[in-house]
């Protein structure tokens, strides 16, 4: 006979209803040394995040024998159904948390990520950058209803893709082409 390696029940909870829709035996290593850092599992055919564990911490639920995940399911929808109100973004969320306010960012076009940006409102990726920043001055007009302090709004350049954290510089010229500075959503 082996070693035996005490298991632990999961019981994974649907977190819009609140009810548990599956609970299983699982080593712990199986399981990830903590949940307090964003995780996913894909379950079923659908990716799931956890939103919360009791307990969190490996060492905790393999002392108590039992885990308990609230799972919230991932949605995704197509691209071209999403309502843009810039055209560019950065790599991470967090970019934003790292900034100051003279430190400028790359950002990226997202018509480069998506098939048929044009379906989207979003320029064609051969577009004259008129067009582009046309298109991007509509947009911010759009932003600039609503105040600063509701987002975690910035600047950027459509044109040049670079964006900045400080909201003060709206409309100042662009430190690349001297277009005007637009605004920038970071979340």
């Amino acid at each position: 006979m082996g070693w035996f390696t005490r298991q632990v029940e999961l019981t994974l909870v649907d977190d819009a209803t609140g009810e548990a829709f599956a609970t299983t035996k699982m080593a712990p290593d199986a399981l990830p040394e903590s949940f307090e850092v964003a995780t996913t599992m894909h379950i079923c055919d659908a990716e799931w995040s956890v939103v919360h564990a009791a307990p969190s911490k490996r060492s905790e639920y393999k002392k108590s024998g039992a885990v308990t995940l609230r799972l919230r399911r991932i949605e995704t929808m197509s691209p071209e159904a999403i309502g843009f109100s810039q055209l560019d973004i950065t790599d991470r969320f967090d970019d934003i948390e790292r900034l100051g306010p003279t430190d400028w960012i790359a950002t990226e076009p997202i018509n480069l990520r998506i098939p048929n940006p044009e379906a989207a409102g979003l320029p064609s990726p051969s577009a004259d950058p008129e067009v582009v920043y046309g298109i991007a001055s509509k947009m911010s007009e759009l932003r600039e209803m609503f105040p600063a302090s509701t987002c975690a709004d910035g600047v950027y350049c459509p044109v040049c893709h670079v964006a900045n954290i400080d909201i003060k510089r709206l409309r100042e010229p662009c430190p690349k082409c001297g277009r005007a500075l637009l605004k920038f959503g970071w979340t």
